[in-house]
C-alpha cells in the first residue's frame, strides 16, 4: 500500500483593484474599457487553474533482481516510480541511497525491508516497500599439505624438514577469500601458498575460509617439522595394493638383512602419523633396512617377494630422502598371533615354495632430493 505525504500548495490569491477614471463620457469608450476587463480577468482565472490544478501526486515503484540474491551478490533496484523528482533508498541493513537506480550488496542472510520515498519538488510523496529474502552462504574450509618428490607426483604430507618448501592446497567450499596462519607467526591471503619452516617443531596451520558475506569458517590440523640431522628418511607405510596410509604402525630400523631377520640391533622404535609418515634422523650414510609392524599389517611376506621392499636407498647427507614401506594387510580372524621373528621365518619359507611369476613386482619406492 502506498502512503501520501499531505500536499502544501500556496494558493496565490489574486485581487483585482479597479480604478476607472472616466475621462471620456462618450458612451461607446465605455463599453471598450469593460470587455478588455473582462477578458483580462478570465485570463488570470485560467492561469490559476494550471498553475494549482495540474501538478499530480508521485508514485513510488521499484523493482530488482536478482529475486533471490546471496550473501555478498549484487542486486540492482529498478526504479519504476512516476512524477517524482527525487528519491531516498533505505535497504534494511543500515544503509541509505539517493541514486535513481542504486545497486547494493547485503553481506548477510536475511529478510530486508527496503523502503523507495519519491518526492515531489512541492513536498509530497509517496512510498513503496518491499522484503528481499537473502540467501546465507556459509563457507566450508578444508585443505591438506604437499611436498614434492622428484620423480613421482607430489604426495601428501603432515612430516616435513626445515626449509623444505610445501604447497597449502585449498580445498575449502564457497569461500570467496582465505586467510592461513602458519603457527609461526607468518600468514597468507594466497589462496594455494607455497612455505617452508625456518624451525624444527610441531606447528598448528589454522585455515579461515570466507564466504561471498560476513560468515566464515575455520580448519586446522598440525605438521611436525624436523631439523634433518646428518642422514635422515621419511619414511611412509602404504598397503600394498591400494596404497592407502597406515596410521599408528611401529617402524624399526636394521643396518643389514641379517640384523633384520633376526631382530638385533635395532634402532629407536618410532609410529606412524594419520598419514603414515615417520622420520628417522641423524643417521649414518649407509643402507637400513625397514620393519614394519601393525596389528592387522606388516612387510614381511613382501620382503620375501623382493628384498628391496625393505632396503632404503643409500642415505646421503644433505639430502631429502624418502621410502615407501608397503605393507600387506591380514585378516585378524585368520591371522595366526605371532611374534615378528616368527611371522619372518615363516615369510621365509614360503618364498622357496612360490613360483617366480607369484612373486609382487617392486614398486618405484626410493626418492631423494638435495635439501
Amino acid at each position: 500500500m502506498a502512503y501520501k505525504g499531505r500536499k502544501n500548495h500556496e494558493i496565490m490569491q489574486y485581487s483585482l483593484f479597479w480604478h476607472v477614471i472616466w475621462i471620456n463620457t462618450d458612451k461607446q469608450d465605455n463599453y471598450k474599457n469593460l470587455t478588455i476587463m473582462k477578458r483580462f480577468v478570465t485570463i488570470l482565472a485560467a492561469l490559476t487553474m494550471l498553475m494549482t490544478g495540474c501538478q499530480k501526486d508521485p508514485v513510488a515503484r521499484f523493482g530488482y533482481t536478482p529475486l533471490q540474491p546471496m550473501a555478498g551478490e549484487e542486486v540492482f533496484f529498478d526504479n519504476l516510480s512516476v512524477d517524482a523528482d527525487y528519491f531516498e533508498w533505505d535497504f534494511g541493513d543500515g544503509t541509505v541511497s539517493n541514486a535513481y537506480n542504486p545497486v547494493h550488496t547485503f553481506n548477510a542472510g536475511g529478510t530486508y525491508e527496503v523502503t523507495l520515498k519519491a518526492f515531489e519538488e512541492n513536498g509530497s510523496f509517496d512510498v513503496a516497500f518491499a522484503s528481499v529474502e537473502v540467501i546465507s552462504v556459509q563457507p566450508l574450509a578444508d585443505f591438506y599439505i604437499t611436498t614434492e618428490i622428484p620423480g613421482a607426483d607430489d604426495v601428501e604430507t603432515d612430516v616435513v624438514y626445515v626449509g623444505e618448501e610445501i604447497t597449502f592446497n585449498n580445498i575449502s567450499q564457497d569461500a570467496a577469500s582465505v586467510e592461513w596462519n602458519f603457527g609461526d607467526g607468518v600468514t597468507s591471503t594466497t589462496m594455494n601458498p607455497r612455505y617452508s619452516y625456518d624451525t624444527p617443531g610441531t606447528y598448528t596451520i589454522t585455515l579461515t575460509a570466507f564466504g561471498p558475506g560476513t560468515e566464515m569458517d575455520q580448519y586446522s590440523k598440525t605438521i611436525d617439522v624436523y631439523q634433518g640431522i646428518n642422514s635422515t628418511v621419511r619414511i611412509t607405510v602404504k598397503e600394498y595394493y591400494e596404497e592407502y596410509p597406515v596410521e599408528g604402525a611401529s617402524v624399526i630400523l636394521f643396518g643389514s638383512l641379517d640384523d633384520w631377520e633376526n631382530e638385533i640391533n635395532p634402532s629407536e622404535e618410532r609410529f606412524t602419523s594419520p598419514l603414515g609418515k615417520v622420520v628417522f634422523q641423524g643417521l649414518n650414510e649407509q643402507y637400513y633396512y625397514v620393519d614394519v609392524w601393525e596389528e592387522f599389517h606388516d612387510n614381511y611376506n613382501l620382503a620375501s617377494d623382493d628384498v628391496g621392499f625393505i632396503k632404503t636407498q643409500f642415505l646421503e647427507a644433505g639430502y631429502v630422502h624418502d621410502f615407501i614401506a608397503y605393507v600387506d594387510v591380514y585378516d585378524s580372524k585368520k591371522t595366526l598371533r605371532l611374534e615378528s621373528l616368527g611371522k619372518k621365518k615363516l615369510a621365509r619359507e614360503a618364498v622357496s615354495a612360490k613360483k617366480a611369476a607369484e612373486h609382487r613386482e617392486l614398486k618405484n619406492n626410493r626418492f631423494s632430493k638435495p635439501k
